[in-house]
This record gives structure tokens, C-alpha cells and sequence, in this order.
């Protein structure tokens, strides 16, 4: 044809072309084309196709190496820009997507989603070209952010994640997600959320993907399970759903029905004896042992104790461990300002003390090490009297020593008796034969007066003596369960360890459970350990709830703070091997930010809030460390609000958290309190 052609051009180069012989060359190039264009363009395509099915594999391949590397601090779902120099050798901004790395029965599955633009790919690792699609699949994801297994294409309907997702109203999965995209976009963390119209479900990235949270006022997220209700406080980024306990079937599911009663109450009949369940509307715990505690954790004395698992370890030490001069680092504006002081006590002050003698230091066996003051004579060794008296009397202070400051004014303390508890102390005084008083002070942190604030009878600039944790690392060590641990597990084990679902043929509750993380987040905000010289060591979920308002899903440290499951634990639940894997049972207690999320605020009361039950409950998130030597914890107050509270007050609740399976279908129910969600139980 081509020879044809070429024979027809040269008879006709010097007569040129008639019309007809024109159109038919015109007929057969065009032939010509269409021909090449059949062959060559599909296997153009099917390169295009295969390239990006080869980037896929690669990004897969550089995931699981970033595991191996990364270890815990990998996340769940990963960005593959974030591979890109690290992990891929070429660096290229034309591939977006994800890849996200679960365990199942301590097996990796890796799914990746992957798109240069013009092509998409989703799948695993036996990918091949007829995966790719030339339009963006249902559910695929650019991002993290956006990754949610029940939006996939293949997604399961019949889950009850995707009946939470539906009940947004809209009749398609697409019309609610931009119902909540729109809603999440004027979120506004500092207003404690009680607006009706606000409230629903919103949309927040955690450590698997794309969470969707209940914020506000709501009624459709009540799940019965267990014999129990709950009330969801979010799908997760891998589409399980996690619950907050809210009582029993038939209670109020308010006040003390709607927590778990800790000690100097009556613990009912546990989970398995139905004939109760028609009757009882208390808490039913199911608790055998009455001898628990109120108290977050087992001591109130260092940064440990603000752990869901704790370190009892601790140093002898001073802080700071400097002396007052004229350096600039060393003047009165840098040792810590202690403001309770109370102007109406009458404290002991003592002469004499010296750390490594009078202080005990216990162990991690016996947690009771603490400092003492001792007195062999009233008048002489120690005296007694207000701070003010002290503060104020002539020679007990110098305007003019090394150290003083005039921005604020404080002045060097020169006086004799400079060593005090200033509270949670223990005073024995002795009356001798010889007419003379003993005093002795015990106490974990021992006050050095080195300071007085011109014209403040209640602040004074110390130093503190005493035991503290070593350092950060040491202190946010997992050892010992807390107090709050410690209840949430023995709930578990009388009330889902070894219960089953009720049906004719009877599966184990903890089949449809999976195992999260429980993120006890215990990163520092402040710089200097264990106090610094505004007078408290305070951690990041304080300062992102009650500061930025700018809460996160995600844990910042998974391999210490991230807690989940035991690989050799008693639960048949499969350890995800996410986190620290310290937990017995997959359970735990709510953190602040997902209260932030839920409409809280500190210290805004929002009693109409989801949450709020009008019962005060512990949380799993730190507050602070403070300058009495006091760790504390927040909690949701029974206002609404969110707070914070010594460790070791006791009156607090707990409610426990768990996490269903994705997997787990929708039964039947509208998700209100009169008709919750049920799931759907084996036969």
C-alpha cells in the first residue's frame, strides 16, 4: 500500500494530481493512521497502565520497609509523599495516595491507593494492570486524611459504620460526606458546642485515616451491646467504632447509671445472670473485690503518676539545683514561685535539712519514700508562724544581695529558718520532760525559702528538696498499672471476658470487639524537667484543649503512649500491634481531645453535650505537673466542662471504652436511646 502510494506521487510529480486521485491517497493515509493508531496507542496505555502498577508495588515495598525502620513510630496509614528520598530513591511530586499497613492475626496487609493524575489504582499487593482505572474509584483516598476503608468501592453496606455514615440523612454515602466536610469546616474548638443545628458527626484524621467523631447535641449514635449501652464517640480511620459506656439496658443512663461506681457502693449481680437485667437500673459492674480506690493513680508526688501505667521509680534531688547570685540565669526570677500559701496557717519553719539524710527514697515495691524535718527543740531548731510574719520581719530578707531582681521585685531571703512543708505534710510534736517541744514534718517534697515577692505575704521564691522522677524517659516509663487501669480491667474481666452474646448458638462478646489504641499522651510541653519557673511541667493535651484549641486524633509517641493490646494477653481479641502492647483487655477510658471534639471546653459548662452525664468521670489524658508536688489528671466534670484534678481525689467514675470490629453488621434500630443500634449477633 505504502509502495502504491509512493508509485502514484512520482507518475503524478510532474502532472499533479487529479481530485479523485487526491481523496484516494487522502482514504489511504487515513487508513494508514488508524491502523498504526489501533496497534501503538493500547500498548501505550497498558504501559501507562503497568508503570503505575510497578509504582505501586514500590510504595508498597518501601512501606514495609518503613516498619522495619520506624518500627511502632510508623503510622498505620501513611502518605506516599512521606516515602518519597526516605524510602524511595527517586523523588517525585506526580504520585499521590496512601498506603495503609494493618496487622490481622499478626499478618501484614498492606492496600494501596495510588494516582498520578490521570490513572488510579487500589489494592494489595497482587496488583495487576486491570486494577487501574481511568476514572477515581468510590472511596479513593489522596490522602491520609481522607482513608477510610467502609468508603471504598467494595466497602460492605450492611456494616454499622456505614448505617452511622448514612444516618446523616442524604440517600447516598457521597451526599453525607459532604454534609460533614461542610460541617467540619466550621468547627470551632474555644465554644463548648450546644447548638442543635451544629451538632452530628465531623471528620478528623487519627493514626488509620479519616475518623468521623459526634460533636454536639446528638441521639442517633446509642448502640445496645453486652447488656449494655453505649454511646459512639467516633468511627475510627480503619472503620471500627469506638464506644463509651453508658449503662445498663434498662437504667437512666445518667448520673451514677451511666458510670462505673468505684468504691462504697453496691456492686451488682454481673453480666450472665439475664433474670437482673429486666429489674436492676444501677450500674451493674459486676465487681467481686470492694477494696478499690476513687483515685486516677497510686501517688500524687511526681510526673509518673500522671501515667495510665506508671513508673514508681524516682531520685533524691534538688530543684533547681542552683544557688541564688547575680547571674542572669541564676537571679530570683529563675527558681520557682510558690503561690498556695496560706496567710491564715501557721506552718513549721526549721533550720536545719539536708537531702540525702533525711530523706527516704522507698522503692518500686514500697512507694511510701518521703522527707523529714525534724526539730530537737521549739524556739531553736524551728519555729512557728504565718509566711507573712516571715516575709516581712527585718533581717529575714535583703534588697540589696546577689539575686534580687526589680522586674518583679523580689528580694534575697537571709533568714534562719528557711526549710517548710508547705502542705500534704504529716506533724508529730513531742513534749519532752525538760519542758522543750519536738517537731518532726514529713513530707515527699521539702520547700526552701530563697526569696520573698515585695508586697505578696502568699508567693514565695523555693527550691524544692525531695523525690522526683529522674527525667522525662524515666517518668512516663510503663510499670505499674494505675489505679483508673486497674478498675477499667477488672470491669472487663466480670462483664466481657468469657461472656457471651445470649444467642442460641453462643459466640464470645470479644468476638466483635478489635483491638485500638488508647492513646495516653504524656508529651511535654514545657522544656525543663521536672518544673519550671512558671511552676508547673505541663503536657501537650492540656495545652491543645484548653490553649490552641486545636485537638488531635492521633498519638504522638504509639510505641510508649499508644496503648493496646498484649500479644500474650488473656483477651482472644487479635493484638493490632499499633502501640506499647501493655494492654491485659481491650479496653480503656476517653482522652480530652476526643472531649474537645465531642463540644467540650475547660472550664465552659455544656451540660446538654453527648458526653455529659451528669457525673464527674476521669479521662486517660495528663494535665500537669505542679509546683505543690502534685501530678493531676483531667476529667469531664458533671457540668459538661472539662477539668483537671489531683490524681489521687478520690469520688471520680470511670467509663470504659471499646472499640466493635468494622466487620460488624447492622441489626436493626434508629441509634436513639429508645431505639439504639443493635449489632448484629451470631445465631
Amino acid at each position: 500500500m505504502y509502495k502504491g502510494c509512493i508509485n502514484m506521487l512520482k507518475k503524478r510529480n510532474k502532472k499533479g494530481f487529479t481530485l479523485v486521485e487526491l481523496l484516494a491517497v487522502i482514504v489511504i493515509l487515513a487508513v494508514v493512521i488508524l491502523i498504526a493508531v489501533t496497534a501503538v496507542i493500547p500498548r501505550m496505555n497498558n504501559a501507562k497502565k503497568k508503570a503505575l502498577v510497578d509504582e505501586a508495588l514500590m510504595y508498597l515495598k518501601a512501606a514495609k520497609e518503613s516498619i522495619v525502620f520506624d518500627g511502632d513510630q510508623s503510622p498505620s496509614c501513611i502518605n506516599v509523599s512521606n516515602l518519597n528520598e526516605k524510602y524511595i530513591k527517586k523523588s517525585s511530586d506526580s504520585y499521590t495516595g496512601v498506603v495503609k499497613n494493618e496487622y490481622i492475626n499478626g499478618e501484614l496487609s498492606q492496600t494501596i491507593n495510588l494516582t498520578n493524575g490521570n490513572l488510579y489504582i487500589v489494592g494489595t499487593d497482587n496488583l495487576t494492570s486491570s486494577d487501574v482505572k481511568s476514572t477515581i474509584p468510590k472511596g479513593f483516598a489522596a490522602s491520609c486524611g481522607d482513608y477510610n476503608p467502609i468508603l471504598a468501592e467494595n466497602a460492605d453496606t450492611n456494616t454499622l459504620s456505614y448505617k452511622l455514615l448514612m444516618s446523616e440523612g442524604a440517600s447516598t454515602i457521597d451526599a453525607n460526606l459532604n454534609t460533614i466536610n461542610q460541617r467540619t469546616s466550621t468547627v470551632d474548638f474555644t465554644v463548648a458546642e450546644d447548638n442543635q443545628s451544629k451538632s452530628g458527626l465531623y471528620k478528623a484524621e487519627d493514626d488509620d485515616g479519616a475518623s468521623f467523631y459526634y460533636r454536639g447535641i446528638v441521639n442517633n449514635n446509642w448502640v445496645e451491646f453486652g447488656g449494655f449501652y453505649w454511646r459512639v464517640v467516633r468511627i475510627n480511620g480503619n472503620g471500627s467504632i469506638r464506644l463509651i459506656y453508658s449503662g445498663l439496658k434498662n437504667s437512666t443512663h445518667t448520673g451514677n447509671d451511666a458510670v462505673i461506681l468505684t468504691s462504697n457502693n453496691t456492686y451488682l449481680t454481673p453480666y450472665g445472670d439475664t433474670s437482673s437485667h429486666t429489674t436492676e437500673t444501677k450500674d451493674i459492674s459486676g465487681l467481686t473485690n470492694t477494696n478499690i480506690t476513687t483515685t486516677y493513680s497510686n501517688g500524687r508526688f511526681g510526673n509518673t503518676y500522671v501515667g495510665y501505667m506508671y513508673n514508681p521509680t524516682k531520685v533524691l534531688s534538688t530543684y533547681p539545683n542552683k544557688e541564688v547570685s547575680s547571674s542572669s540565669t541564676n537571679n530570683l526570677n529563675n527558681f520557682i514561685g510558690f503561690k498556695l500559701i496560706n496567710n491564715n496557717k501557721q506552718y513549721y519553719f526549721f533550720k536545719d535539712f539536708d537531702v540525702n539524710t533525711n530523706c527516704k527514697l522507698g522503692s518500686n515495691q514500697d512507694e511510701s519514700g518521703t522527707c523529714t524535718l525534724v526539730c530537737r527543740e521549739l524556739g531553736v531548731d524551728c519555729i512557728q508562724s504565718n509566711y507573712n510574719t516571715m516575709a516581712t520581719t527585718q533581717g529575714n530578707y535583703s534588697t540589696t544581695a546577689d539575686g534580687v531582681t526589680t522586674n518583679p521585685i523580689n528580694y534575697v531571703f537571709t533568714g534562719d529558718f528557711k526549710y517548710t512543708c508547705w502542705d500534704f505534710s504529716t506533724e508529730v510534736t513531742k513534749a519532752n520532760s525538760d519542758g522543750t517541744t519536738s517537731v518532726y514534718m514529713s513530707c515527699p517534697l521539702v520547700s526552701e525559702i530563697v526569696g520573698t515577692v515585695k508586697d505578696n505575704a502568699t508567693t514565695s521564691k523555693i527550691k524544692f528538696h525531695g523525690l522526683f522522677s529522674a527525667s522525662h524517659e524515666s517518668s512516663i516509663e510503663n510499670v505499674r498499672d494505675s489505679n483508673a487501669k486497674k478498675e477499667v480491667d477488672l470491669w472487663y474481666q466480670n462483664n466481657i471476658l468469657n461472656k457471651n452474646d445470649g444467642k442460641q448458638t453462643p459466640s464470645s462478646l470479644e468476638q466483635y470487639l478489635s483491638d485500638e489504641i488508647f492513646c495516653n499522651d504524656r508529651s511535654p510541653f514545657s522544656t525543663v524537667f521536672p518544673i519550671n519557673n512558671t511552676s508547673s511541667y505541663v503536657y501537650y493535651p492540656y495545652r491543645r484543649v484548653s490553649n490552641i484549641y486545636a485537638p488531635t486524633l492521633k498519638c504522638s509517641n504509639l510505641s510508649n503512649d499508644g496503648f493496646t493490646l498484649s500479644a500474650n494477653s488473656q483477651s482472644i481479641v487479635s493484638s493490632s500491634n499499633k502501640g506499647n502492647n501493655l494492654l491485659k483487655y481491650p479496653v480503656g477510658l476517653i482522652t480530652v481531645d476526643e472531649l474537645s471534639y465531642a463540644g467540650a471546653v475547660n472550664n465552659l459548662q455544656n451540660p446538654n453535650m453527648y458526653l455529659n452525664v451528669n457525673k464527674t468521670y476521669w479521662t486517660m489524658s495528663p494535665f500537669h505537673f505542679y509546683f505543690n508536688g502534685v501530678a493531676y489528671v483531667s476529667f469531664m466534670f458533671n457540668t459538661g466542662s472539662m477539668a483537671y484534678g489531683s490524681n489521687t481525689t478520690g469520688g471520680y467514675s470511670i467509663r470504659p471504652v471499646i472499640n466493635l470490629k468494622a466487620s460488624v453488621l447492622y441489626d436493626s434500630g434508629s441509634g436513639t436511646e429508645a431505639d439504639p443500634y443493635k449489632v448484629k449477633l451470631s445465631l
